[in-house]
Order: structure tokens, then C-alpha cells, then sequence
């Protein structure tokens, strides 16, 4: 028993201190290099053009030490960019020497660079605990991105002709966005365009907002129309209601021959029962284009809402002189006059004796009279849609003693599911 104590006590001694060199082991930390070390072997990396992504890796990493300060955040950043610009110029160099090279790397390297230099500007611009801002860097970081901005504007082309509108996007975006001095600068309304037209196609609708109006203030009227459309689209998907309606009057005024602004904004009235300014609008474009059957439809559309028959019965005519198949029109016009017939018939004399009777009915028949032609119209230019003319037709027949078209309206509707 004593001596398997002494065998147990031995071998505790024995693993205790293998145990104590073990922790030490584990509470020892690697060592940090120096920030100036970092952008000693980040300036080393530039020269020899070689090792760029382990420097700028190594410098962006020391970012979480505590303490940093933002002057050191910002040259950390700035540095970061350079090596981004040296991979770039890797590239480019391979390009001119005809070798075989990345062409997606070399536009993603300046990409990459612009993303450090702002991220570098975001620091510099930082007021002091004073307030004062004092940057050391923007005129460095501004030089650096003009210097590239031809080629920013190959890269959103490079991806564009990819069909990668995201990255198009990307490219574009940032073309407009720093801008030089330059006055004449023809690529920007190219740019702004494509980054229009790229962020819509990724349903990205801030981003087809942000450059639109650059775009739209550059091109003729036909194209302009169509990017302020993508403009107002954007809105309604990100239900910005007053931003919406806003262009959209833009549009009425400026491009009063691309209809969608007007109709859209007519169904706005009509929806919000604004009748009266459905109908200005409908003046309004009248007056510059000489008119179209729309704009006379919306009138009598607004018209029957109000229960103004006879007005809506005339508008929808001068829809008709225009479209003689306004299948809508020939609606307004037929709900019109059924409506006037039943209204004809409420009032109407009841007595038989009365002469007055007489009159009233054939007014009634008439107005009935008038209505049909318009309903079967309706059916002609859209049978599927059965639950529009077929009970007006069942009401015209029955009132007009037609019994052929009647029963054959009756057996429509009662076969409908």
C-alpha cells in the first residue's frame, strides 16, 4: 500500500509540471509587428511588385488593435489602395507586353482600390475633438482616382457586355460619382445612362434613381422619357408616393407624347376621385399634342364616375373619332345610356291612360336602343370578358322584347360557372 503512495505522488510530480508548461504554452501571444513595419513591408511589396495581397492583408487586419487612431486608420486605408493600384498595374503590364492576363482582375483591382480611398476619406474627413476637420489625404486620394477613371469607365463596359449588370453597375456608379474638373466630359452621360439602366435590370431602385437625371439632362427627349419612366417605376417600388406623383407630373409637362406618365397619373386622380384635375391634365396634353384617344377617354371615364352621362357619352366619342376599337370607350358609352334608361323608366308616367305614358316609353326604348350596340361591341372586341356585357345585354334584350337574343344571353349566363 506504502509503496503504491509513493508510485502515485511520484507521478503526479512528474505530470505537474508538464501541466504548468502546457498553460504557459497557451497564454504566450504571437508578437504584433509594428504598424511601421506593416507599411515598411507593404512599401518593400509595391516596389518588387510582388507580394501586394499578403501586405494589404496584414495592414487591413491590424485595423482591430485598440487604440488606433484615425490618422494611423486612414494611411492603413490609403496604403491598402496603392497595393490595390500596384495589382492593377500587374495586369495592365501583362497587357502591354501581349501575355496572356485576368482581364476581370484588372477592372476588380481598381474597383477594389476605390473602395480603400473612400473608406480612406470616410477617416481623413473626421472632425478633430474640436470640430475641425483637417484632411491630409483627399487631394492624394482624388489624384489617385482620376488618374483611373477612364479605365472605370472599361470596366462597367467590360461587364456590361457580359450582361453582369451588377458589377456594370459598380463600375458606372462610380465613374459619375468622383468626378474631375474636366467640363467636356463625354463619357458621364454615357455612364450615368448605363448606370441607370443597369441598376433597373437588377431591380436595384436607388440605384437607378441616383444617376437618372444626369442621364436625362444629356439625352433627347425619346430616351429621356424613357429613363424618367425607370425614374418613376423606382419610386412605386419603394413607395415613395410623393416622389412618384412628382415625376410623374415632370413627365406630363416635359414629355407629354410618352403616355405612360399620363396614364398613370390619371389613375392616380381617378383613384383618389379628382375628377377635375384628371380632366385639366387631359386638356393640358390635348393642347400640346392635338390629343389621343387616352386622353379623351380619361375625361369620360371621370365623367361616368360623376354620373355625368351626357359628357361621358361625348367624350367617349371623340374616343371612338380617334380608336373605333376602344373597347372601353364603347363600354362608357353603353353603361351610359343603360344607365339614362333606367333612370328614364323610374321617372317615367305610370299611368297607361296618360299620353304622357306613350312618350315616356319610346324615350326609355330609345335610350335602350342605344345602348345595345354599344354593349355588343364590347362583347365582340372582348368575349372572355362575359361578366361585363352579358348582364347589360340580358337587361337590354328583356327591356326590348328581343326574345332570340335573350334566351341566348339567359342560357350564357346561367351555363357561367
Amino acid at each position: 500500500m506504502r509503496l503504491f503512495a509513493t508510485f502515485f505522488i511520484t507521478s503526479l510530480l512528474l505530470l505537474f509540471p508538464c501541466t504548468l508548461s502546457s498553460k504557459e504554452k497557451q497564454a504566450k501571444k504571437p508578437k504584433l509587428e509594428r504598424l511601421s513595419t506593416l507599411h515598411k513591408n507593404a512599401m518593400t511589396a509595391l516596389k518588387n511588385q510582388n507580394g501586394q495581397d499578403a501586405a494589404r492583408n496584414a495592414l487591413l487586419g491590424a485595423l482591430s488593435r485598440p487604440g488606433l487612431k484615425d490618422k494611423q486608420r486612414a494611411d492603413i486605408y490609403f496604403t491598402a489602395a496603392l497595393l490595390e493600384e500596384s495589382l492593377n498595374g500587374v495586369e495592365n503590364r501583362k497587357a502591354y507586353l501581349k501575355q496572356p492576363y485576368d482581364t476581370a482582375k484588372f477592372f476588380n483591382k481598381l474597383s477594389d482600390m476605390y473602395a480603400q480611398l473612400r473608406l480612406c476619406d470616410s477617416v481623413d474627413l473626421l472632425p478633430d475633438a474640436k470640430g475641425n476637420v483637417h484632411p491630409r489625404l483627399q487631394k492624394k486620394t482624388q489624384a489617385m482616382r482620376l488618374k483611373h477613371r477612364r479605365n472605370i469607365f472599361g470596366g462597367g463596359k467590360f461587364y456590361l457586355s457580359k450582361k453582369d449588370y451588377k458589377k456594370a453597375y459598380t463600375f458606372f456608379d462610380l465613374y459619375c460619382t468622383y468626378q474631375g474638373t474636366e467640363k467636356n466630359d463625354t463619357l458621364l452621360p454615357q455612364s450615368a445612362l448605363w448606370a441607370t439602366l443597369s441598376a433597373f435590370q437588377e431591380d436595384n431602385y436607388q440605384g437607378t434613381i441616383r444617376h437618372a437625371d444626369t442621364a436625362i439632362n444629356h439625352y433627347d427627349s425619346i430616351t429621356a422619357a424613357i429613363l424618367l419612366e425607370y425614374k418613376v417605376r423606382s419610386y412605386a417600388k419603394l413607395d415613395n408616393d410623393s416622389a412618384w406623383v412628382a415625376a410623374l407630373k415632370q413627365g406630363v409637362v416635359n414629355y407629354p407624347n410618352h403616355d405612360y406618365f399620363f396614364v398613370q397619373l390619371a389613375d392616380w386622380c381617378y383613384a383618389h376621385r379628382r375628377f377635375d384635375v384628371e380632366r385639366k391634365l387631359a386638356d393640358r396634353v390635348i393642347a400640346q399634342t392635338g390629343g389621343k384617344a387616352i386622353h379623351y377617354y380619361a375625361k369620360s371615364k371621370s365623367y361616368l364616375a360623376e354620373e355625368n352621362y351626357e359628357a361621358c357619352i361625348t367624350y367617349a366619342d371623340s374616343t371612338l373619332a380617334l380608336q373605333d376599337d376602344f373597347a372601353d370607350a364603347y363600354y362608357n358609352k353603353g353603361i351610359s345610356y343603360l344607365n339614362m334608361a333606367v333612370i328614364s323608366h323610374e321617372s317615367s308616367c305610370k299611368d297607361a291612360d296618360n299620353p304622357q305614358y306613350n312618350i315616356d316609353k319610346q324615350k326609355t326604348l330609345d335610350l335602350y336602343r342605344k345602348a345595345r350596340p354599344c354593349m355588343e361591341k364590347v362583347r365582340k372586341l372582348q368575349p372572355e370578358m362575359m361578366d361585363r356585357w352579358a348582364p347589360a345585354l340580358y337587361r337590354i334584350y328583356l327591356n326590348l322584347n328581343l326574345g332570340e337574343e335573350f334566351v341566348e344571353i339567359d342560357q350564357l349566363l346561367n351555363k357561367k360557372p
